[in-house]
């Protein structure tokens, strides 16, 4: 059995001041224990209980007793104090064991830190103290139930960490939930329910992975696990066993007719929990539905899983199907793609493969984590060395067919709403600003067109239509003044121009 962790202490340390730093750091951290010991080389402390965030139940130290240790005084000085306790002596030790206490009574016990300083034959003092958890208190935890009451509230995450209660991410806030906290062990069970015994061994070498677990008629988990603190730790994204219709998120028709092209470079960006992959599951479907095409899919991990309509829909998971984006969309070219979903641009060579793909009579999805449409065009190219920009500047302009940027919003009546940047690339004007090197221009351009808008723009309609307030609204916009000006009537040029239609 290994230490769960160490403490260091100093000269005015008690063995309770120990003891109790012990306790919180395991619940803290891994969960609530049922036997725990703390151990220096000269004392051990063993303690038990039903729940150490409210009382212990059993409380033992164990010391090194000098030579003429006298038990009968040592007990004696106890019941000065009017302490209960059991003393005993073996082969050179000497064991108290004291009463259940409560923790709002851990200063009521100062006085026996200091009888037993006085008669160990040795300073407990600063010391480091090594903390095993002999057993955690166990809960009958029920993933399934769980994802019941996600589905319930209409939650999109699930939060596991060994040493609290779940949360669960509803409309876009992490809320907790009125359940006990997990232990260490609670969560190896969980991800043994969810993965099986390979992907407990998979996150104790690898320290991440990532998985997906089916539940049947009701949809798909995204499993992420990680390490927090030497426990496990899992973060769980629902997604629905069938895409949701383009129809039903609200995006502007232009994003629907990049669908109907057979060419092109199109992407999907935003923060982590943005929709991004809402999105693009929307488009892959609205062609399966409407085309006789081949859809390759590259990601890590598959969330959702496509049924063949009109399309075919080959899915590639890296790690299990492929060794990485970049070899799997170099692939895809020899396998008859007409639309190939790449499931992020994570580094230099999936770009090239990417690009590459769009020029070469394909229909390419991909996302970036990037905060406005500008930015994405940007960070591509800055992507590449000094000497390669160029060329990788005239490579973009001639593929790139647009950008949707999106950040949800939280919907009057419950529900999320994403707001859009909508850049629309195949026009002259996007593609001669990215061949002159002057990105900073599409700016202008986005907010003078009627096809494309900006985050602003795109807030005014949406507080207009009374789907978000105006709180919200403004959250995603970068010119609130401008939002104040065009939503009360006010208008100025500028204003007009920025964010009025």
């Amino acid at each position: 059995m290994s230490s769960a962790m160490v403490i260091g202490t100093n000269s005015k340390s008690s063995i309770f001041d120990v003891f109790k730093t012990g306790c919180q750091e395991v619940i803290r951290n891994m969960g609530l224990p049922a036997e725990m010991e703390i151990k220096t080389d000269v004392a051990t402390m063993l303690a038990r209980s039903k729940d150490f965030g409210k009382r212990v139940d059993f409380y033992r130290i164990t010391f090194n007793a000098p030579e003429g240790f006298d038990p009968e005084a040592f007990k004696a000085k106890l019941e000065e104090i009017k302490m209960p306790n059991q003393v005993s002596t073996e082969n050179g030790s000497c064991s108290l064991t004291l009463p259940s206490f409560e923790w709002s009574q851990l200063g009521q016990l100062a006085p026996v830190d200091k009888i037993v300083e006085e008669h160990a034959a040795s300073t407990l003092r600063s010391k480091s103290w090594h903390v095993f958890i002999n057993e955690f208190t166990k809960f009958d935890f029920n993933i399934n139930i769980l994802i019941e009451k996600m589905m319930e509230t209409k939650g999109s995450d699930i939060h596991l960490r060994a040493g609290s209660a779940p949360y669960m991410r509803i409309d876009g806030e992490l809320k907790p939930l009125d359940m006990p906290s997990l232990s260490l062990e609670d969560m190896r069970e969980v991800i043994f329910q969810l993965g099986g015994e390979v992907e407990v061994e998979r996150l104790d070498t690898e320290k991440e992975n990532s998985f997906q677990y089916h539940l049947a008629g009701i949809g798909y988990l995204r499993c992420s696990g990680y390490i927090k603190m030497g426990a496990m730790a899992l973060a769980i994204r629902f997604i629905p066993e069938e895409p949701v219709p383009f129809d039903d998120l609200n995006l502007p028709d232009p994003i629907r007719q990049v669908a109907d092209a057979h060419r092109g470079l199109f992407l999907v960006c935003g923060i982590t929990g943005s929709g991004k992959s809402t999105t693009l599951a929307s488009l892959v479907d609205y062609i399966n539905e409407t085309r006789h095409t081949h859809i390759i899919t590259v990601e890590d991990p598959i969330e959702f899983v496509y049924t063949d309509k009109k399309a075919i829909i080959s899915q590639r998971q890296q790690g299990r199907d492929t060794h990485s984006f970049a070899n799997a969309l170099r692939g895809a070219l020899r396998e008859d793609p007409d639309v190939i979903l790449v499931g992020e641009m994570r580094d230099r060579e999936t770009i090239r493969a990417a690009i590459s793909a769009a020029s070469t009579g394909h229909l390419v999805f991909s996302t970036l984590h990037t905060m406005t449409a500008v930015d994405t065009v940007n960070r591509i190219i800055s992507y590449f060395p000094h000497d390669e920009r160029e060329v990788i500047r005239q490579e973009l302009a001639y593929t790139l067919k647009g950008v949707a940027c999106q950040r949800l919003l939280k919907k009057i009546g419950g529900g999320r709403v994403p707001c859009i940047e909508l850049l629309i690339a195949d026009i002259p004007m996007v593609r001669d600003a990215i061949l002159e090197g002057e990105v900073q221009r599409l700016h202008n351009i986005i907010e003078v067109s009627t096809d494309m808008k900006s985050f602003d723009q795109y807030a005014v309609d949406l507080y207009n239509r009374e789907m978000v307030t105006r709180e919200e609204a403004v959250s995603a916009c970068s010119d609130e003044e401008g939002f104040t000006r065009v939503t009360s009537g006010i208008q100025s040029n500028s204003g007009s121009k920025v964010l009025g239609r």
